[in-house]
């Protein structure tokens, strides 16, 4: 009876721990609703907001430390493209949900490749892993050039070698 006891603590410890997890999001800056995934130009910047769904009662006060990962989904990029500041913790208020606005930006390197899809893992707790229950996730994509960007320079090159070539016969 004594070992049953035992047992049946143990796993009322461990389902407490499970079910304590809050539920992660990243919303847009103002905090105002979920943030979609991101287009992003090389060299641009992004302010989100994190926000913290399904406080616990276990969970009020507590300090988490911020966490991310970056990691190419497709495309030449690499992770260091992208660069992820955060405040260093978060407090957990006493309540069931807190949004902290502002709290995250979000920026890609000048130099980074077009065309490149990034997964970006933000979470407030000691570690990150993509199935774990308190981070969220972006794709950040890098914005390909617009076809007027590529197409009217290598038009204008061609008119220019046409209109040459036409001075040149006369």
């Amino acid at each position: 009876m004594r070992r049953l006891l035992i047992v049946a603590l143990i796993a009322l410890v461990v389902m407490i721990g499970t079910a304590s997890a809050y539920t992660p999001d990243i919303w847009d800056a103002a905090g105002e609703g979920p943030a979609g995934d991101l287009t992003l130009k090389p060299g641009e910047t992004v302010t989100l907001s994190y926000r913290m769904q399904s406080i616990s009662i276990v969970e009020y006060g507590m300090i988490l430390p911020y966490t991310s990962q970056v990691n190419v989904f497709s495309g030449p990029g690499s992770a260091s493209d992208i660069t992820i500041t955060t405040p260093e913790n978060v407090t957990v208020p006493s309540a069931n949900t807190y949004t902290d606005v502002g709290a995250i930006t979000i920026s890609i390197a000048a130099n980074a490749p077009a065309g490149t899809i990034y997964r970006v893992s933000i979470g407030a707790g000691p570690v990150i892993i993509e199935s774990e229950i308190d981070s969220a996730s972006r794709y950040v994509n890098s914005e390909i050039p617009e076809f007027p960007t590529i197409a009217l320079p290598v038009a204008a090159i061609l008119g220019l070698a046409f209109f040459m070539q036409r001075r040149k016969e006369e």
